[in-house]
């Protein structure tokens, strides 16, 4: 549901009061000085060596790091004095499928015959749960007979059990959470049916260990995370305090089990440590902090100031041993701070990580700023005489920064740069950043959405009108655009034309009190799904249009291989010419209050200069330099051949095998999945797809038209619904953005 105007104000008006002292103090006399680390310390990364042969699910207890190799045995790794693991582990157990360890030293196996179910999700039958000493000798061994459980899937840290206190273990077994004393009897047996997901194979559940030998049961839903504590083996799981991480998003960031406390890292980039005796999840690092990105699919605490922390990576795993560390100890850089709004991307995030590992002068720092309070802090901050020092302008409103001379233009630092100039950059893309003819920021890589049609009904020809779509579905009456919902296409297919057609800008008025306005949203609604929610969406019968993503080139190729004879009409315009919309990436403005703007520079100059190399390891959507996309493209047109014994394969009239380049499918406009093979890009479809490029609109996020269409959707729910009059309607919408536009 949509939260009401007014709510949304008193809301605004509540944070901004709590925040008025702040501004007045910040615009005075400005913050204290950035410091990096939490409570004056930091932890300290490095890479470890000779870890080829190391394996998965890592746990450490007394003088020990475990681990599961690749062949499912249990091995172990010696730890020095300083904590550090090295070397290679000597095997301790066969063929075990989870594991934990106590901390008196003592490993706990279990094992259990494996089944994969034709729906994806695997079985574990029987099984025994055993305890060994450290010197791999047998305390006990619990036989599981008749035991079967079902669960999404097998993960490389399974989390089937976990230590509690008194020497107890707990062991996830379906709808129940066995609970064995310390000679291996069965002494609890915990029902949680009411609690474990039921998404199928997407539903992810786990144990972890907390602090004090308390255990948790992690519970993963349709990307709904739950966390229960097990206060004793015969209670019920009761929900753990959120206190400390309110307002985060727990589909995103991991949870990890440790004998210090729970840990979670989230989307803002810290390490949370959930202290039970207080109820609370305090702060205790920055990933930034260690150079390290935030996405570890492995967190294990090997003594109170030591981590070991593992990270998945294309090329071979990387194993970092994270030592705590004062900050006054470190040595001095110039501490800048990078302002996201909700969220940073991962390429973003790499390229502060490279950079900061590689500059001796100065250090970037990421600071998230979380939903509608995080954005008023930003503005508090901004108004400050200390404010961050760069914004990464993903989902932020550039022109209201631009129109408040918040940013600097970066038109003049690219005309005295010597690493970068504007003609390397697409032009489209400098001017979707340009507001009142200065440049706010230069993005690194973009994206298209595109509207498909059958060319037998829409034609061959790219572009078109809203009169043309109208006209498009009187000559096929029953048939819906699509299966979006009304707020869904109101804002993705119609938003230029609701804000250039009914709104005046510049005299501030706008007219939705109209007939015009009446008859578009009353034919609109009769041509979508029945959802209210923007990404509601329903399966229609044959609908007229597609809305597609063009992340790739490949994804360009995909819509222009279909079989179905389809043309790429893009949205619908004022003049009826091509238009496509783009999502631009990573661009990053320097805020003009900065005292680091050089500074800031530079790594603007280092994150866009980046290396084609760099770029083709993981091109998830299109460069917006031009020699990158140059490079896709003649990588694209240039034919790849059979090679056999080092000698290029010959067909029978003796002329080189071209074998195919890509393979991939798509969904065709009847929902059926097409598989299909592609040699070499042709010029034509080269062309084709700088054409496309070339009537993009590649404007920054429009804040206003955004708002325009959410006050539409949200009070055409009263006609939808029978409880207001068409007319009646209209008008409190012109009354609501009449309201707006004036602000």
């Amino acid at each position: 549901m949509w939260r009401t105007d007014m709510i949304k104000r008193i809301k605004v008006f509540q944070v901004c009061c709590m925040l008025l002292a702040a501004v007045l103090s910040l615009s005075a006399c400005g913050r204290e000085e950035r410091q990096r680390g939490i409570d004056g310390c930091i932890y300290e990364a490095e890479l470890l060596s000779g870890t080829e042969e190391w394996g998965k699910n890592f746990k450490s207890s007394g003088n020990w790091l475990y681990y599961i190799g690749n062949d499912s045995d249990l091995y172990r790794i010696p730890l020095e004095g300083d904590g550090k693991p090295e070397g290679e582990g000597t095997g301790f157990q066969k063929k075990v499928l989870d594991y934990t360890v106590d901390a008196e030293g003592c490993v706990y196996c279990y094992r259990a015959g494996i089944n994969w179910l034709e729906s994806g999700n695997v079985e574990l039958a029987e099984g025994t749960l055993s305890k060994y000493r450290e010197d791999g000798s047998e305390a006990y061994c619990l036989a599981l007979d008749g035991r079967k459980a079902v669960y999404g899937g097998l993960y490389s840290v399974p989390g089937f059990l976990a230590c509690g206190s008194e020497g107890q273990v707990f062991l996830l077994c379906g709808d129940s959470v066995l609970v064995v004393d310390e000679s291996g009897n069965m002494i609890s047996e915990v029902d949680i049916s009411i609690h474990r997901p039921d998404s199928g194979y997407y539903g992810v559940e786990k144990l972890l260990e907390g602090e004090e030998g308390r255990v948790c049961y992690l519970s993963e839903d349709n990307g709904k995370r739950s966390l229960y504590e097990f206060a004793d083996g015969t209670d019920r799981p009761q929900a753990i305090s959120l206190k400390g991480l309110e307002g985060k998003d727990f589909s995103l960031g991991s949870f990890y089990g440790s004998q210090y406390g729970v840990l979670y890292s989230g989307s803002d980039g810290v390490l949370y440590r959930f202290q039970a005796q207080d109820g609370i999840w305090q702060a205790i690092m920055r990933w930034n902090d260690s150079d390290l990105p935030g996405d570890a699919q492995e967190l294990v605490w090997v003594s109170e100031s030591r981590l070991l922390a593992v990270f998945l990576r294309s090329d071979g795993d990387e194993y970092y041993f994270l030592g705590r560390k004062q900050v006054k100890d470190l040595p001095e850089k110039e501490e800048l701070v990078l302002a996201c709004a909700d969220y940073y991307s991962s390429d973003l995030e790499d390229a502060v990580l490279r950079f900061n590992r590689e500059n001796a002068a100065c250090r970037i720092n990421l600071q998230i700023y979380e939903g509608e309070e995080g954005i008023i802090r930003l503005d508090t901050e901004l108004a400050s005489s200390n404010p961050p020092d760069m914004l990464d302008l993903s989902n932020l409103d550039v022109a209201k920064y631009m129109e408040k001379q918040v940013l600097e233009n970066l038109d003049s630092y690219l005309s005295e740069s010597s690493v970068l100039k504007r003609e390397d950059f697409l032009e489209g893309v400098l001017e979707g950043y340009t507001v009142g003819g200065r440049l706010a920021g230069i993005p690194d890589e973009f994206m298209c959405f595109v509207l498909l049609g059958r060319t037998a009904e829409v034609g061959s020809r790219a572009g078109w009108t809203v009169e043309d779509m109208v006209a498009l579905t009187e000559a096929y009456p029953g048939r819906k655009l699509n299966g979006n919902s009304f707020y869904g296409n109101l804002d993705s297919i119609f938003g230029d034309y609701i804000m250039e057609r009914f709104i005046d800008r510049d005299g501030g008025t706008c007219d939705f009190d109209s007939e015009e306005f009446r008859n578009f949203v009353k034919w609109l609604s009769e041509h979508c799904g029945s959802g209210v929610g923007y990404y509601d969406r329903e399966e229609v019968e044959d609908p007229l249009v597609s809305q597609q993503s063009v992340f790739t080139f490949l994804d360009y190729l995909r819509h222009e291989a279909r079989a179905e004879g389809t043309t790429m009409t893009g949205f619908p315009s004022a003049d009826g010419k091509p238009l496509y919309r783009a999502s631009s990436l990573n661009a990053v403005g320097i805020v003009s209050k900065s005292r680091y703007r050089e500074e800031a520079w530079q790594f603007i100059e280092f994150f866009l200069s980046r290396k084609w190399e760099d770029f083709w390891d993981s091109p998830v959507y299109m460069p917006c330099r031009r020699d990158l996309l140059e490079g896709i493209l003649e990588d694209a047109a240039t034919p790849e051949y059979w090679i056999v014994d080092g000698e290029v394969e010959l067909d029978q009239d003796g002329n080189p095998e071209e074998k195919w380049k890509w393979r991939f499918s798509y969904q065709n406009l009847d929902g059926d999945v097409v598989e299909c093979i592609y040699d070499c890009a042709d010029q034509e479809e080269i062309e084709g797809f700088l054409d496309m490029i070339g009537h993009t609109d590649f404007s920054s996020d429009n804040r206003l038209q955004s708002e325009v269409t959410g006050i539409i959707a949200e009070e055409m729910g009263s006609y939808f619904s029978g409880d207001k009059a068409l007319e009646e309607v209209t008008k409190v919408i012109q009354n609501r953005v009449s309201t707006l536009i004036q602000e």
